[in-house]
């Protein structure tokens, strides 16, 4: 047999052997649960959840209408104690996180508040935590979905945010998130390193922050056979954290703020 026939063989083997295991459409992948439509693709994770709620013994617990109550200011354990990573709440916060990273980033923003506490959580923290829980409870069946029939539907749009100086330690949080065919694709909410002077400071970091994820996401659709035909849009909320980005005069307002901040001004131009 010559090595053409081998090759030839060799294919027609494989080719076989892709129809006989072929398992159709994905449903499931790591916990994600995936719908496809006529014209959508929706991810949810409803079955997990409904795993985790029951093991905390809160599948019947009463919906609440948002994950945080935002008059509740968190603080540190007032009855102090020795830290214990090991301890249920550690465990539930891993699961929520796994939910926040993959289909619900409506709980991002409580879920990156909550760790901070994960040694040394105090009843006020549990309580918190439980409300994340009674929220999802009555949002089980909510995902993303995508659509392909928008206009530009690998064409994704990126929106900033940051919440000026908690109450702890007075540092801000970055929030951001970015968009394509009509779902979230990223998304992120974290404190940041440095601590912000003023608001416009600390959403200039979010815009600088977000600007840094837009060009790992340029690349990464590129790389996937998707390139980006049109700059990607950044929406921010702030006209002076805005104007510090396009008007490099206000030297005043930025001169103390950190170098790496300011990459996104060459992005811009």
């Amino acid at each position: 047999m010559t090595t053409d026939e081998l090759i030839e063989q060799t294919k027609a083997y494989l080719e076989a052997e892709w129809e006989l295991t072929d398992l159709g459409e994905p449903i499931k992948i790591v916990e994600i649960e995936i719908t496809i439509g006529d014209c959508s693709v929706t991810i949810s994770q409803h079955r997990y959840l409904e795993s985790v709620l029951k093991k905390e013994g809160m599948e019947h617990a009463n919906p609440v209408g948002m994950p945080l109550d935002l008059n509740v200011m968190l603080e540190p354990n007032p009855d102090g104690g020795t830290g214990n990573c090991s301890n249920s709440y550690a465990q539930l916060i891993g699961k929520l996180q796994f939910i926040a990273n993959t289909t619900r980033p409506n709980i991002a923003y409580a879920i990156s508040k909550l760790p901070f506490y994960t040694a040394n959580p105090s009843m006020q923290h549990v309580t918190v935590l439980k409300r994340v829980l009674r929220y999802l409870s009555g949002t089980k069946s909510y995902g993303i979905t995508y659509n392909d029939i928008l206009e530009h539907p690998n064409q994704f749009i990126g929106y900033a945010d940051a919440a000026f100086a908690n109450a702890n330690d007075h540092k801000s949080t970055t929030r951001y998130i970015f968009k394509m065919a009509g779902g979230a694709v990223t998304w992120y909410s974290k404190k940041q390193t440095v601590t912000a002077l003023s608001s416009i400071e600390a959403k200039y970091i979010a815009l600088s922050e977000t600007a840094r994820e837009v060009h790992w996401l340029r690349t990464l659709f590129q790389e996937l056979g998707f390139a980006q035909a049109l700059p990607t849009k950044i929406q921010g909320n702030n006209e002076g954290s805005i104007a510090l980005v396009k008007n490099h005069q206000f030297h005043k307002w930025a001169k103390h703020i950190r170098v790496q901040f300011h990459s996104m001004r060459k992005q811009v131009q």
